[in-house]
C-alpha cells in the first residue's frame, strides 16, 4: 500500500537562511482513518528486522482497517510544545498499567494497554539528562532536537526521541524533519526512534505529527507564492481539507478503514495553505506486511519470566552475600 503522508515537502532541501527556535505549541491533528486514508497524526512500529517500509508490528486496538497505523490524538495541551517540557506525571500508571500521561498526545490502547507520550527532562528509561523539546524552522523546513520524548505503556517506558539523550541516532533512529508553511503555521514532521534496551529491543517506532504552529518565531514572513499544488491523486474529498495539499493530507491505508477518534478542539485543521511549491504532497511507498497477533503478547510474557527470574537472581545473591 501507499501511504501518501500528506509530508508537505518532507524531503525539500532547506533554506539557506539560519534555523530560527520555535517557541510555543505545534497543535496536532488528530489521526482519522476514512475513506482508504489516514489524515493527520499516527504512529507504527517496525520490527527489528524491518525498516520505514516495513514490516510493521499491528495493533489489535487500532480503528484502522490496516491496523500497523495508530491515529493520534492531541491531548490536554492540544499537542507538542517546543521550548519547554511536558512531562509525565509521578504516578505515570493505573493500576492495571495503562499510561495516565495525557499532556502532549491522548493516552491510546495498544493491545488492551494504554500508552502515552511526554518530554521530560530526565529520560525515565536511561537516567539521563535529556534536551529541551526544540523545534527550528529554516525557511519552510523543520528540524529540532525531541531527544526529551518518551512513552509509557504497561508500567514500562522507552524513549522514543531523536536523537537520544546525549545525542545520538542509534540503529534506525533518524533525525526530526519536516515541513511548515510560514503563512498558515501548517507543519508536518516525521522521525523513528529505535527502541536501545528492554524487551523491546531493537524496535522502532515511526512518528507522524501534523497540525498547525500557534507560537512565536516565524515572523509573519509568508513563504514564496507559487500555483497551487495539484490535489493528491484518490484523496478522499473531505469539508476541512485545505486546497493544496498540506500537512494531514489523507494518506491511504490499507482497505476500507473505520474513523479514529477525531482531533480535539485545541487542534483544529488548519486554514487552506499557500501554493508554496515546498510543501507540495510526498507519496511514501510502504508494505502492508504486518506482524503476527500473537506476537506482542508473547513478548509481554517473557517480559515477564524475564523479570521474575532476576528478581530471583538478585534474591539468591543477596542470601549468599549474606553468610
Amino acid at each position: 500500500m501507499a501511504i501518501v503522508a500528506a509530508s508537505a515537502g518532507l524531503f525539500a532541501p532547506a533554506a539557506s537562511a539560519q534555523p530560527v527556535a520555535l517557541d510555543g505549541l505545534f497543535a496536532l491533528d488528530g489521526g482519522v482513518c476514512s475513506g482508504g486514508s489516514v489524515t493527520g497524526s499516527f504512529f507504527r512500529m517496525i520490527l527489528p528486522a524491518g525498516s520505514t517500509s516495513g514490516p510493521f508490528l499491528s495493533n489489535s486496538d487500532s480503528g484502522c482497517s490496516d491496523k500497523t497505523v495508530t491515529p493520534l490524538a492531541a491531548g490536554t495541551d492540544g499537542g507538542l510544545t517546543s521550548g519547554a517540557y511536558q512531562a509525565q506525571p509521578a504516578q505515570a500508571f493505573d493500576g492495571s498499567g495503562n499510561a495516565v500521561s495525557g499532556r502532549v498526545t491522548r493516552p491510546v490502547k495498544f493491545y488492551g494497554v494504554g500508552f502515552a507520550t511526554a518530554t521530560n527532562p530526565t529520560d525515565p528509561q536511561t537516567g539521563s539528562a535529556a534536551a529541551l523539546p526544540q523545534l527550528r524552522a529554516d525557511g519552510t523546513s523543520l528540524t529540532g532536537d525531541l531527544s526529551s520524548f518518551g512513552v509509557t505503556w504497561n508500567k514500562q517506558v522507552f524513549n522514543q526521541g531523536a536523537p537520544k539523550p546525549g545525542g545520538g541516532l542509534p540503529g534506525k533512529t533518524s533525525a526530526v524533519r519536516g515541513t511548515i508553511d510560514r503563512t498558515t503555521g501548517a507543519f508536518v514532521i516525521e522521525w523513528t526512534s529505535q527502541i536501545v534496551g528492554g524487551p523491546f529491543n531493537n524496535f522502532t517506532g515511526l512518528w507522524h505529527l501534523a497540525g498547525t504552529y500557534r507560537g512565536s518565531g516565524l515572523g509573519g514572513a509568508p513563504a514564496a507564492a507559487a500555483p497551487a499544488s495539484a490535489p493528491v491523486p484518490g484523496a478522499p474529498a473531505t469539508s476541512s481539507a485545505p486546497a493544496a495539499p498540506a500537512p494531514g493530507q489523507p494518506a491511504p491505508a490499507a482497505g476500507g478503514a473505520t474513523p479514529a477518534a477525531a482531533p480535539a478542539a485545541a487542534a483544529a485543521a488548519p486554514a487552506a495553505v499557500s501554493g508554496d511549491p515546498a510543501l507540495a504532497a510526498k507519496t511514501i511507498e510502504v508494505s502492508d506486511s504486518s506482524s503476527p497477533r500473537w506476537l506482542l503478547p508473547l513478548l509481554v510474557v517473557v517480559t515477564a519470566i524475564a523479570t521474575a527470574l532476576l528478581t530471583n537472581a538478585d534474591r539468591l545473591f543477596r542470601r549468599r552475600s549474606a553468610r
